[in-house]
């Protein structure tokens, strides 16, 4: 039917957030996300469209420590950062950051809703920020896809991860976290299962 020239076959099966069946990183997804992969009818060429991952640490000046592993979106970098971790104004990002000065230089947090996950980044970029982590509503990561906004898609030019809603309720016990990110292992891309090794802090004086 007329649906079948509006999603290429390929951006409905294939290969955004998973392997295709056979594949032995074959993973059936979960409904929530199966869903917003059919909804896409265009995939940008430069998405990264396997799983990624980088470790995520944070620190607070208690000596709290929580490590978790941050799925990132289909696009922007993947490098080591580390920073300030500071909220979001508006939490959910769908505007201009009102507190553009605080984020500059630092990792912004944002809460999932309100806007495309694209906008959250763009907002994140446009105020400076080192990388943008965004906490899912649930307790799953996926792979934060890409919505042509007519804007170059090379500008997303920072680190832009999700963390699930536990990880993102256990940092509710401090307001000050200083947050690292490090990239997982090449051999541990493209896996939808996440890297399970505890990667050392890499040590950043004179970084």
């Amino acid at each position: 039917g007329g649906d079948a020239a509006k999603y290429p076959k390929q951006a409905e099966a294939g290969g955004f957030f998973m392997f295709p069946p056979g594949h032995p990183d074959y993973v059936p997804l979960p409904p929530g996300e199966a869903a917003l992969i059919a909804g896409r009818s265009d995939v940008h060429p430069n998405e990264r469209l396997a799983p990624h991952w980088s470790h995520i640490i944070f620190q607070a000046p208690s000596g709290a420590e929580i490590r978790a592993q941050a799925r990132h979106a289909t696009y922007g970098t993947i490098e080591h950062v580390a920073g300030k971790l500071v909220h979001a104004d508006p939490i959910t990002a769908h505007s201009p950051l009102s507190n553009a000065p605080q984020v500059a230089g630092n990792v912004v947090y944002v809460k999932r809703g309100s806007a495309p996950f694209t906008r959250k980044a763009r907002e994140a970029v446009a105020a400076g920020a080192l990388a943008c982590v965004v906490a899912n509503s649930d307790r799953e990561t996926f792979g934060m896809s890409y919505t042509d906004d007519a804007l170059p898609f090379d500008a997303l030019n920072i680190p832009c991860v999700m963390i699930s809603s536990d990880i993102a309720s256990k940092l509710e016990v401090s307001d000050s976290w200083h947050v690292t990110l490090v990239p997982a292992r090449p051999d541990q891309q493209g896996s939808k299962k996440p890297p399970q090794n505890k990667p050392p802090i890499p040590d950043e004086a004179g970084g």
